[in-house]
């Protein structure tokens, strides 16, 4: 895939804007302002908006990853993503949901839920689905690597790989050590190269924290699923990620909110790599494909789009009693 200025520059774009926004969201939620936990992480940004940004509009995705960079990608507005947050009316759930689960199949988005890697074999059938009906689409999953340790994820890849359907699936590894007796306990993820050649996959790595090595392997992934030759699964190590809530409140640098976005600064080579938007960002500038200045103005394009949510979903009203009842039960004529 050949990008030019203005497509890294957006890509650059989305990847501040998923920041700004996660960022805001952590506030709302210590201002006890949320109505459902945050469950977000930051350091996602490479490989969420990478990976949403190489399927065609006629490809589907499904994401469980703790961020909201690839919904991003596929069109939903911040604002969309703020009001499901806060438990407003007029969000996608309506009110039902307040953790981004909700789906648009009009966006090409599959609806996920709270377990980790229920949506792979959802993904695995849509993909099964398109082959049987000879229609040119790609199911693509992301997950983080506890699904790894689930009937789900294993289930969905043996059916995909059996049908050689068009499903590729991009497993993020954290890089915090697996707890002893947790999901991964036992070794690395790196094991996910033997369990696909077990399942007769293909397997591809991919640095989690390199925005353009997320694309390039992605879209190799997604040839290969369009040219018949069956599912991928990528795995997409983060050099480093920050929980946004998990047992505390903390937002620790270097993705906190003092984190500046400045690949100028004069930290180690190992900080600005770990950090996939400082990383790009110098990457862009080393190429005289972004300026301080055009620097100065996406990040503020960001900040605008993510004020303006805030404010539209402050004011935006309250689900209404009157309405508890819809949208729970199909009702069959």
């Amino acid at each position: 895939m050949s990008l030019g200025k203005r497509e890294l520059q957006e890509l650059l774009f989305y990847m501040i804007l998923t920041r700004k926004l996660e960022e805001s969201l952590a506030r709302l939620h210590r201002e006890a302002r949320l109505s459902s936990p945050l469950g977000l992480r930051s350091g996602l940004e490479a490989v969420s908006v990478g990976a949403a940004f190489v399927p065609t509009p006629k490809d589907v995705l499904a994401s469980s990853l703790p961020t909201a960079g690839a919904l991003l990608l596929r069109g939903v507005k911040p604002i969309e993503i703020v009001l499901e947050f806060l438990g407003k009316g007029s969000e996608p759930t309506g009110g039902r949901d307040g953790i981004r689960h909700f789906g648009d199949l009009g966006r090409g988005i599959v609806a996920t839920s709270g377990h980790a890697a229920a949506h792979v074999g959802v993904m695995a059938g849509m993909a099964f689905a398109a082959q049987i009906q000879r229609q040119d689409r790609v199911a693509l999953a992301l997950v983080s690597d506890e699904a790894v340790a689930t009937g789900d994820f294993h289930e969905g890849l043996n059916f995909a790989a059996v049908r050689k359907a068009p499903l590729v699936v991009v497993v993020v590894r954290f890089p915090s050590a697996p707890r002893t007796g947790g999901p991964i306990a036992g070794g690395e993820i790196s094991q996910l190269y033997e369990r696909a050649r077990g399942y007769g996959l293909t397997s591809l790595p991919a640095d989690g924290s390199d925005l353009l090595q997320v694309v390039q392997i992605v879209e190799t992934a997604m040839d290969r699923a369009k040219a018949g030759e069956g599912p991928t699964l990528i795995e997409a190590p983060l050099r480093s990620s920050t929980r946004y809530i998990g047992n505390d409140d903390a937002i620790p640098a270097p993705f906190g909110e003092a984190a500046r976005l400045d690949p100028t600064r004069s930290e180690n080579e190992t900080d600005v790599d770990a950090n996939p938007i400082w990383r790009f960002e110098r990457f862009l500038m080393q190429q005289d494909w972004l300026s301080e200045a055009e620097r100065t103005a996406i990040t503020a394009r960001a900040d605008e789009a993510v004020s303006d949510a805030l404010r539209a979903a402050d004011a935006a009203p309250s689900p209404s009693p009157l309405h508890l009842e819809e949208r729970v039960f199909h009702r069959v004529p």
